[in-house]
């Protein structure tokens, strides 16, 4: 069970107030902040055109990031690295491994000094007991 503070618990209710988005999580990432919505929100929570995206960024003034919660891990990480496509996800007992095309698409994957996968990592990490490779 994730627990927020005040502040937080603050934020998920303007975003959900500009959005109408049902929020499952929300932390600082940097100069972001980063809301996870549920399963079949993202589209509420974009918004036409990016509107609710600005509107918060805006009201919140800060970059935002947002992601869609799904209960199946391979998903999940697909949607954390949206949009990127890679060849292929998989889950192999209590790890997620990310198949890339090629070593482009694995830098972006990895990012500078492993970053993005650190990030995916301790996303994921919240939600499943699993562990993210990427091959």
């Amino acid at each position: 069970m994730v627990s927020f503070d005040m502040k937080t618990i603050g934020f998920i209710n303007m975003f959900e107030k500009l959005t109408r988005a049902a929020v499952k999580d929300c932390f600082p990432e940097g100069d972001s902040l980063v809301f996870v919505v549920e399963q079949g929100q993202m589209g509420l929570a974009i918004g036409k055109g990016g509107v609710n995206i600005k509107n918060a960024s805006s009201v919140f003034k800060k970059d935002i990031k947002v992601f869609e919660f799904n209960p199946e891990p391979v998903k999940f990480v697909q949607n954390l690295l949206f949009p990127l496509k890679p060849k292929d996800i998989v889950r192999e007992d209590n790890i997620v491994v990310i198949k890339t095309s090629g070593t482009v698409e694995k830098g972006k994957v990895f990012g500078r000094e492993k970053t993005n996968l650190k990030r995916i990592q301790e996303i994921v990490s919240k939600y499943f007991d699993v562990e993210v490779k990427v091959e």
